[in-house]
């Protein structure tokens, strides 16, 4: 017998999702409060047997000019009966949404994308959305080998690239401090101009950062050249058994002496003194992909480390309202327009 009830206590939603073997920091309950100081709400709905907390999710009220949806960053979390929990949840959620005046539900599971999966959620009711919500296919690095291990399964280049980098001098600085956000957000300027994309905008970082900073589960790592020129920064969150390459930007002003490679090695070192199971290197092109797509340089950066793909479940949509199809419309225009 299965019970559902909004939790409302932050440390007994932080226990259970730190206990999954995948969860990233998306469905913490800081998340929540980072949606919050976005001017969004946040809620978490727990589904219990018998007082024993078996599944859940975080939801982050989502408000757009295409619609109002709420949205779970890849949850919900499900740890038993994974069928009925799911229909009993997204039930559940989805009277609250209809409630509140939420048009849909959108879901990015962190979740295998197997044909199993797929029919779970499509029976439920869900469809599949038309664009995606976080990255789906993703680089994973197992951290419980050994450092010389680790090494050895690198790509020969990356090995020979970090060695160089620390044998040059390139110095490696670890901050802590929102303060230290501001020249990441300097280069990401200067690259997103150089290159032509939307980088996240200053706030939306910031505000992303500030409920993990006081309790160390977030770094900024800094890369300066022999010369003392910033030539790489990036931002990493420790959360759970995991470690997340969340934002990064690279000037990449010498090319001998590549400085983002140093940094990846810095936080896998860290992430093993934290006792982390796995670094998420976050997204990477599918396999087949073609050069365009946006991601095909970084794969190739992020695979040299080694590791293995996680292909998570796409992003799926269970309708509230009619007014779904306004912001369906919308995005599946975008998705054309963009390309993927």
């Amino acid at each position: 017998m299965y019970t559902i009830k909004q939790i409302t206590q932050k440390q007994e939603w932080e226990t259970f999702v730190k206990k999954q073997q995948f969860t990233l920091m998306n469905q913490s309950w800081k998340y929540g409060e980072f949606y919050k100081n976005l001017d969004e709400n946040f809620w978490v709905f727990g589904v219990y047997e018998q007082d024993v907390l078996i599944a859940g999710a975080l939801v982050l009220s989502t408000h757009a000019r295409r619609g109002d949806y709420l949205y779970l960053p890849y949850g919900p979390i499900i740890t038993k009966d994974k069928e009925n929990v799911l229909n009993m949840l997204t039930k559940h959620i989805a009277k609250f949404a209809k409630k509140e005046n939420y048009s849909f539900i959108r879901v990015s599971p962190f979740t295998d994308a197997t044909e199993e999966h797929i029919k779970l959620y499509t029976d439920v009711g869900y469809r599949k959305a038309p664009i995606h919500a976080l990255a789906e296919n993703t680089w994973l690095l197992d951290l419980t080998p050994s450092e010389d291990e680790l090494l050895s399964a690198m790509n020969k280049n990356h090995r020979n690239l970090i060695r160089r980098c620390d044998r040059e001098g390139i110095r490696i600085e670890k901050k802590t401090n929102i303060k230290d956000l501001d020249k990441l957000n300097e280069l990401l300027d200067h690259t997103a101009k150089k290159h032509n994309f939307h980088r996240f905008p200053k706030k939306y970082i910031e505000e992303e950062f500030k409920p993990f900073e006081h309790d160390g589960e977030v770094c900024v790592y800094n890369a300066y050249l022999p010369d003392g020129t910033l030539d790489a920064s990036a931002v990493i969150y420790f959360y759970g058994k995991m470690a997340a390459y969340r934002h990064s930007a690279s000037l990449n002003i010498n090319k001998k002496l590549p400085s983002s490679y140093l940094i990846q090695w810095n936080v896998i070192q860290d992430a093993k003194k934290r006792g982390l199971q796995y670094y998420n290197f976050w997204g990477i092109a599918p396999d087949g992909a073609d050069r365009k797509h946006p991601f095909f340089g970084i794969t190739h950066f992020k695979k040299g480390f080694g590791g293995f793909s996680k292909d998570v479940l796409h992003a799926h949509d269970y309708i509230v309202s009619w007014k779904y199809w306004i912001n369906w419309s919308i995005e599946t225009l975008r998705r054309i327009k963009r390309g993927f």
